[in-house]
């Protein structure tokens, strides 16, 4: 019992004690950085033009460099799966971040119960299983989002077609950018439900006052879905410099349909591969047996009738 109490006063140590390095580290760096402005800001007043031209060209530098140095890469990559994923209200976040800190005190209060109720395994097994539950609570929620976020990529890539022969019967129709986006928000929530909540938050931006062209590329970009890239692009050319879009879309129609015909011929080809090693496995064990049971089984009698 005392063993588990020093356990647990030893996490909780290490916890407070990274919680206070983090802390202190970026008040150091908060520091010298006001340190920094305050001496290119005197540097500059004293010294002349040149001078002052210089330390500007150095002060912006400097910046550049501490945001890249105060920039987390876990952080951006997670709010590019978030957008990825489509859990963009504040609800959604609050609940994946809520998970992927309690899944570790989860996991980890789950295994030290089960190290306490456990008597055959030694201490060091012990630490080992916390410090895999620890690890495997960090992980999973992080791969749950990954997952998503591959899923729902997958599916945007899947309606982009539908999308673009909307896109050409809506521009034959007469209609304008934003009213197409309207239309294609409202009637296509059935069959394109992915990309209509997507358009719903870029006609969003739209009401606000942003530009058509920047509020389809903020909402294509961090997708990274290839095909609405695309399409976004040609958008925005025509909604900057006009032009007939119909040939445009119907090529890239075709295009998107190859590329989709292409990759399903290549997941067939490896369900294919897969499936023979499923038939060598299992099937040809009782292929043999059916075939060869019966010569085997009169190859035995007779071997015992001789031996008899």
């Amino acid at each position: 019992m005392i063993l588990y109490l020093a356990m647990a006063l030893l996490l909780a140590l290490s916890g407070g004690l990274l919680l206070w390095v983090s802390f202190r580290s970026d008040g150091a760096i908060h520091a010298s950085q006001r340190r920094f402005h305050d001496l290119l800001k005197k540097g500059a007043t004293s010294g002349g033009a040149d001078e002052g031209w210089m330390l500007s060209a150095i002060e912006r530098m400097g910046i550049s460099g501490m945001r890249k140095l105060l920039s987390d890469r876990d952080q951006k990559e997670m709010t590019r799966l978030l957008k990825q994923a489509g859990w963009y209200a504040a609800r959604e976040r609050m609940a994946f971040m809520s998970a992927s800190w309690l899944t570790p005190l989860i996991a980890v209060t789950c295994a030290g119960a089960y190290t306490v109720v456990a008597d055959d395994i030694t201490v060091t097994q012990k630490l080992a299983l916390v410090f895999v539950a620890f690890v495997l609570g960090f992980l999973i929620p992080r791969y749950v989002l990954r997952y998503r976020a591959n899923a729902r990529r997958n599916a945007l890539s899947r309606e982009m077609p539908t999308a673009i022969y909307l896109l050409r019967m809506l521009f034959d129709a007469g209609l304008s950018t934003e009213h197409t986006l309207r239309v294609m928000y409202e009637e296509g929530r059935v069959l394109m439900p992915n990309l209509a909540e997507e358009i719903a938050g870029t006609l969003q931006r739209i009401d606000a006052g942003h530009d058509r062209a920047e509020a389809l590329h903020d909402m294509a970009a961090p997708l990274e879905v290839a095909e609405l890239t695309d399409t976004v692009a040609i958008l925005k050319q025509v909604t900057r410099h006009g032009g007939n879009i119909r040939d445009s879309l119907a090529k890239f129609a075709q295009l998107i349909e190859e590329r989709q015909q292409s990759a399903l011929r290549e997941y067939i080809n490896q369900l294919s591969a897969k499936m023979s090693v499923v038939m060598m496995v299992f099937l040809f064990p009782a292929l043999l047996i059916f075939l060869a049971g019966p010569g085997f089984l009169a190859l035995a009698r007779g071997l015992g009738s001789v031996y008899g």
